[in-house]
């Protein structure tokens, strides 16, 4: 009531909204009068003390942060800090193990189930995301991998994941993908050659 920016008549009130809501719990008046005498003059006070300060915030990395907002200190600019973690991060259950391989990462292979072709590709994303990605490409008409122009060109059927797609080699650090998705097309152009 007192921290609000309320008119005297919604002030008042409310002042006796809490009177009443206090008398029907039995809270003596006095002690009620006392506590809005204290709020009402500690408010007062605050409202005097209150100064223009400019507010900004930093992100609280390392304690070395805390040596440059010290700068800060006896100027008019107020310091507030930030962390770089969330509630939400702290409270959400870790991510679990993947069970199976279309949730991995890595180099794959996915097949052609009309004349059983097989593309090799990579991602860094899981496979199943990237089997989404290429089956989006079908629908749309858009040839942006070899194995979508190979669908689009000679048969318009594609398998489900488990059946056209299967995990080479899981990899989690993107900077190995290519060598690995080079190694494989190699590996596959000799032993179908051979």
């Amino acid at each position: 009531m007192h921290s609000l920016p309320l008119d005297p008549d919604k002030k008042h009130k409310d002042w006796e909204t809490i009177q009443t809501i206090a008398k029907n719990n039995n809270i003596p008046q006095q002690l009620l009068q006392k506590l809005n005498r204290q709020i009402q003059q500690k408010t007062e006070q605050n409202f005097e003390k209150k100064d223009n300060k400019i507010w900004t915030t930093f992100t609280y990395h390392n304690p070395k942060i805390r040596t440059i907002t010290n700068m800060f200190k006896n100027t008019n600019i107020g310091v507030a800090f930030r962390i770089t973690t969330t509630l939400h991060q702290c409270i959400r259950p870790k991510k679990q193990t993947p069970i199976t391989d279309h949730e991995i990462s890595g180099v794959y292979k996915i097949m052609c189930n009309t004349c059983r072709k097989v593309y090799v590709g990579q991602t860094s994303h899981n496979l199943e995301a990237r089997y989404q990605e290429h089956t989006r490409y079908i629908k749309n008409n858009d040839p942006r991998s070899a194995y979508t122009l190979h669908i689009l060109n000679n048969s318009p059927k594609y398998g489900n994941i488990n059946d056209t797609m299967t995990l080479l080699k899981p990899i989690n650090k993107p900077h190995l993908l290519l060598p690995f998705e080079q190694m494989y097309i190699q590996t596959l152009c000799t032993t179908t050659m051979n």
